[in-house]
């Protein structure tokens, strides 16, 4: 449907920055980029709005949502209660058979971080490996209803358009986050996985709180 394929083309261009936070645009510049009429991008901009992605403003146009302090404490709240009970699981079980797929998973989407790790390559690329690796964690307890909520709005913030502003986390320091987490779940630390988790979700935090603080 072209609905589809203009949610689909929005996406992709917020997610390699070409929307960026502050700045107001037109649904019919838009459409004409995308060479759509304007109904399929009205209604991509609306399902837009409802995820959170985006802010209407009738006559005016639209722009990238801010998120609220509120809204940032439920994100880190929902990581360290879903995202570090997995994690704490994954390092109990993590010589078990049915978990070292997870684990080799892991061990894959960590060395496509550290390929992407220069800013010469785009952060889409980077973050994809980087979104991929926390929901590995989650889908390790093979827990359904645990999927879904990490796939709902209300679950991980899947917005790389946060990490592409004027005070981005470095990609080296995420990186590094990251291979501390792998670390104490190959060896089998589930204090050491949730207490890398809960710095690495603490150092984020920090960054979007600091943004809301911008004017």
């Amino acid at each position: 449907m072209l609905k589809d394929e203009a949610y689909s083309s929005l996406i992709k261009m917020i997610n390699e920055g070409k929307i960026k936070y502050d700045e107001t645009y037109s649904l019919n510049k838009i459409a004409i980029e995308l060479n759509m009429s304007r109904t399929p991008v009205r209604d991509a901009i609306q399902k837009l709005c409802e995820e959170r992605r985006i802010d209407l403003f009738p006559s005016r146009g639209f722009r990238l949502h801010k998120m609220s302090s509120s809204e940032i404490l439920q994100i880190y709240h929902f990581t360290m209660a879903i995202e570090g009970y997995c994690v704490i699981c994954l390092a109990k079980a993590h010589n078990s058979e049915d978990k070292k797929g997870y684990i080799e998973k892991l061990r894959i989407l960590l060395d496509q971080m550290k390929e992407c790790v220069s800013d010469s390559v785009p952060f889409a690329d980077f973050y994809r490996p980087d979104n991929e690796f926390h929901h590995v964690i989650i889908s390790s307890l093979e827990d359904g209803h645990f999927n879904e909520l990490s796939d709902s709005k209300n679950g991980f913030y899947d917005h790389p358009e946060l990490h592409l502003t004027s005070n981005p986390v470095q990609r080296e320091a995420i990186i590094n986050y990251h291979q501390r987490i792998f670390d104490a779940v190959c060896s089998g630390d589930p204090c050491g996985a949730y207490n890398a988790l809960l710095e690495h979700a603490d150092s984020i935090y920090s960054n979007y709180v600091s943004q809301t603080k911008n004017p």
